[in-house]
């Protein structure tokens, strides 16, 4: 592990964007833009339409740039590898393999990706959610809330240096979004552990109640 200090901060920078471009044909959604997003919690803060998921895919590296760089300071060669992000968009549809298959294969799919996997941890997700009736069924037999909540136990407990979450709490009834504030708030002083330094990335239209982020990234609304 060779992450890098941010000049002015000291928190380890885990993802460095250097003058990035990208978007879709006549969309900009990203112009020569840069940033560091530290170890510990991360906010990507904006309302409907400006590029938060696009964002979270171009960090996933399933957004392709138009120019500029993006660095991994974590990785041995600066590139991201599956094994060290977690990205499931949850508006992006299941493929029919996928929603043919058991919530808990999907899961032990991703048990098997993910080398720092915690068990511990995603059970105690699981029960913080309710999702344990649920991991008997099929994946296109979830509802959106539901899904969500697994995506997000399943990637907190994948324990890979980058986690991104695209809007954790739409879809999902109240005591499930107190549960997300409360498991967020819980993980962060973890997250900053300088042996195994982590990023969650976190895209939301506010700050999220209970939370205390360590970096705020601000997307203004196309004029």
């Amino acid at each position: 592990m060779n992450s890098e200090l941010d000049d002015g901060c000291e928190s380890l920078c885990m993802v460095q964007a250097l003058q990035v471009s990208f978007g879709y044909p006549g969309r900009v959604v990203a112009h020569e833009a840069s940033h560091c997003w530290h170890a510990g919690l991360c906010l990507l803060q904006g309302d409907e339409g400006t590029g938060k998921t696009s964002w979270l895919k171009a960090l996933a590296g399933q957004l392709p740039l138009r120019m500029g760089l993006l660095h991994y300071p974590f990785a041995d060669n600066g590139r991201l590898a599956a094994s060290s992000c977690f990205w499931q968009d949850p508006r992006q549809p299941l493929n029919d393999v996928y929603n043919q298959m058991p919530a808990e294969s999907w899961v032990a799919l991703k048990r098997t990706l993910y080398p720092h996997w915690s068990q511990q941890q995603f059970e105690q997700h699981v029960q913080g959610f309710g999702l344990e009736p649920h991991l008997h069924k099929p994946l296109l037999a979830l509802s959106s809330g539901t899904q969500r909540k697994l995506w997000m136990a399943a990637g907190w407990a994948s324990a890979a240096e980058l986690v991104l979450i695209d809007e954790p709490l739409a879809a999902l009834d109240k005591p499930s979004e107190r549960y997300v504030q409360h498991a967020l708030a819980a993980m962060a002083a973890e997250l900053k552990n300088p042996a195994r330094p982590r990023s969650v990335i976190v895209a939301h239209w506010d700050a999220m109640q209970g939370v205390d982020w360590e970096d705020v990234m601000l997307l203004a609304t196309s004029p």
